[in-house]
């Protein structure tokens, strides 16, 4: 990201509609496929807000690339710690659950990723994966958030080996308001010279309606999937026995 977009970043993601729905998404994601005695590790943490609002799993830790982000997370109280590109976490242990969100389209090549949170998940343990979708949907958003892709169910899948990962569940979301998502990226595409990110406050009331909206999703991902969305989320469990 850019440097001035990073310290806009934090506010968006703790109050901005789409961050608290998503937030909302992962986090039942995470109780239903994660013990509360799992160890968690949260890769691209942030400045550790995803960390800081799941109250159940008492033993996580945050990683991430840029110094001010783990020093915000510390302040939180939160164990977050600076990471060196590379996708080393030998130092860090073993843990029972990894989440990746919105990390990998970041990275260039996606294989050393999924290989390091491999060898750093215990048999048995949950890698919860979340990324945009759809490349109809590339915009210049994508170019400030420095994305080097958006994915479909069949391109996040085929990163992760039948042989050694067992899929749980693969869906789209931000669904809803795919229509209203695409006809705005489109819009902005045309007009050429805008060249900025998408995210801002807006009216208090229109910004309520998107929330309210949006959230509808949580309650349907308890039972079942969406064929499309501007997101995609894949968990998946790593074979092995589990001691």
């Amino acid at each position: 990201m850019d440097d001035a977009y990073l310290h806009e970043y934090e506010a968006f993601e703790k109050r901005h509609w789409w961050f608290v729905a998503r937030r909302k998404i992962i986090l039942q994601a995470i109780a239903k496929h994660a013990r509360p005695d799992s160890r968690w590790l949260d890769v691209g943490c942030g400045s550790g807000v995803l960390l800081a609002a799941n109250d159940t799993i008492a033993d996580k830790v945050g990683v991430d690339l840029d110094p001010h982000n783990v020093e915000r997370g510390r302040a939180k109280g939160l164990d977050v710690r600076t990471v060196q590109r590379g996708w080393d976490f030998s130092e860090l242990g073993t843990f029972d659950l990894i989440t990746l969100c919105d990390v990998v389209e970041h990275v260039e090549h996606e294989e050393p990723a999924i290989e390091a949170v491999y060898r750093a998940l215990r048999p048995g343990g949950i890698v919860l994966v979340t990324v945009p979708a759809l490349m109809s949907l590339w915009g210049p958003h994508d170019v400030v958030n420095h994305h080097y892709r958006r994915y479909t169910k069949r391109t996040l899948r085929r990163l992760f080996d039948g042989h050694r990962w067992q899929t749980l569940s693969s869906t789209y979301f931000s669904s809803l308001l795919l229509p209203m998502i695409w006809l705005a990226r489109k819009a902005k595409n045309l007009r050429g010279r805008d060249t900025g990110h998408d995210l801002k406050f807006g009216n208090p009331k229109v910004d309520r309606a998107l929330l309210s909206i949006f959230s509808l999703e949580s309650p349907w991902l308890r039972i079942g999937t969406f064929p499309l969305g501007s997101s995609l989320m894949l968990v998946c469990r790593k074979r092995g026995r589990v001691e």
